[in-house]
């Protein structure tokens, strides 16, 4: 922390405390967008107590800092940025801002300036070094793939360590794909890190089990937690199914599906998702849009995975129209109940594929306006297809407009493809 300066001298007045540590205050005066008014601690208030931070930074300049976080794109800046409010409870409490923060210099390369940030807010006197803040830090490692520092991360939490941040190392391991070291992780947790692994961590291990191919590994160890005191919960078998579902063994999968229906343990949206795939995957997603409905009535909400699995189906089948109707039915359950899942980019990008190949062009412009109305650039192959439909069609006021919405949505490096791709139509 930056501490509040007071410059006394005999016979002179006590001059008013920085409102700005030095880094920050840099970086505020070459952007007036974060002139605010700010309201310092009173001198008592200083004087009296240590723990309040002596610099202060009023709540709209913390929020217009995460704002220029978000816009800005030179790794350098977005440090600097960081830094100059990091030690700030409004800000260090913000997760998301940490994760924007972390992926946008992960996607930069900069794991350098990863480390440097990171270590900052583990060193810094100011910021909390609960268990909580320290899981966090690691979980960003494992997300910028970073896996010793996530470690080393673990290693330094100086308080008891529970099963939490167990399950937070596990994870950050399993995002970085480092499933043997998952594997020895889990091993030694116990005996080594002082830290008895639950469901929890079980899950996580089974999960890396099967996303390594192995499957038959998990399947054993599902059916050796009982022995351990670890009874399975729904989740544990969840993994277990995708696993299957993964490796195609479809013997596997439904002499599993019999054991939770023996066991009567209560589904839930994971499970419901994995037959639905399961079934998708054999050609039957009439069958499969019926799992639909069954979820429904027994009061479980489908997510996008639910619906982008049906929507997939259909179109693996040749079946636009059916894709379009359970694109359809989205915004109909949406509308009754405001929990059920919005559709994503996959959705869009999925069904205007298919309803272009099927030439069914009327919906294909739906779902490409759609997509660009939420500012969602539709792949140009399909996009172009669209367009030459359309003209073959005689709509050419629709492709028109579809080539004029294009050229406002594409960005970047995108924008001299696009114009070349524009000179294959013939208005």
């Amino acid at each position: 922390m930056v501490h509040t300066h007071f410059q006394h001298q005999p016979g002179s007045q006590k001059k008013k405390p920085l409102l700005f540590p030095p880094m920050a205050a840099n970086i505020l005066r070459k952007n007036s967008r974060f002139t605010c008014s700010l309201r310092p601690f009173s001198n008592a208030a200083a004087t009296t107590d240590t723990s309040l931070p002596s610099t202060i930074l009023c709540a709209a300049t913390i929020s217009r800092i995460k704002s220029s976080i978000r816009e800005e794109s030179n790794p350098d800046r977005l440090v600097d940025l960081f830094k100059s409010a990091a030690t700030t409870p409004l800000f260090y409490g913000d997760r998301v801002i940490y994760k924007i923060t972390i992926q946008k210099l992960a996607r930069a390369r900069r794991p350098d300036l990863i480390e440097l940030l990171l270590e900052h807010q583990i060193t810094n006197s100011s910021t909390p070094k609960s268990e909580g803040f320290l899981m966090r830090i690691i979980s960003l490692y494992g997300g910028a793939s970073m896996p010793d520092h996530a470690a080393s991360t673990f290693d330094r939490i100086a308080v008891r360590r529970s099963e939490r941040s167990l399950c937070a190392l596990l994870s950050a391991l399993l995002k970085c794909g480092q499933h043997a070291r998952v594997l020895e992780t889990f091993k030694k947790a116990e005996r080594v890190l002082g830290v008895a692994p639950g469901i929890a961590s079980c899950n996580i291990l089974l999960r890396s089990l099967c996303e390594d191919g192995n499957v038959v590994a998990a399947r054993n160890m599902l059916d050796e937690m009982p022995q351990s005191d670890l009874m399975p919960d729904i989740n544990s078998y969840n993994m277990v199914l995708n696993g299957y579902l993964k490796e195609k063994k479809e013997e596997g999968f439904e002499e599993l599906l019999q054991e939770l229906t023996k066991k009567k343990m209560d589904a839930n949206v994971s499970t419901y998702n994995c037959r639905i795939a399961h079934l998708c995957s054999k050609g039957r997603t009439f069958e499969a849009e019926e799992l639909l409905d069954v979820m429904v009535s027994k009061g479980i909400c489908p997510n996008v995975f639910s619906f982008n699995t049906l929507i997939d189906g259909f179109c693996n089948e040749g079946d636009a129209c059916s894709a379009m109707r359970v694109f359809r039915r989205i915004h109909v359950m949406k509308n009754r109940d405001s929990s059920v899942a919005s559709t994503n980019y996959t959705t869009y990008i999925v069904l205007l594929g298919c309803l272009v190949e099927k030439a069914e062009f009327d919906s294909a412009l739906e779902i490409c306006n759609l997509c660009l109305s939420k500012k969602w650039v539709p792949p140009f192959q399909a996009v172009k297809g669209l367009i030459h439909g359309l003209i073959k069609n005689s709509n050419v006021k629709e492709a028109k407009n579809v080539v004029e919405e294009m050229r406002r949505a594409v960005k970047g490096d995108s924008i001299e493809a696009w114009k070349n791709a524009e000179g294959e139509f013939a208005f």
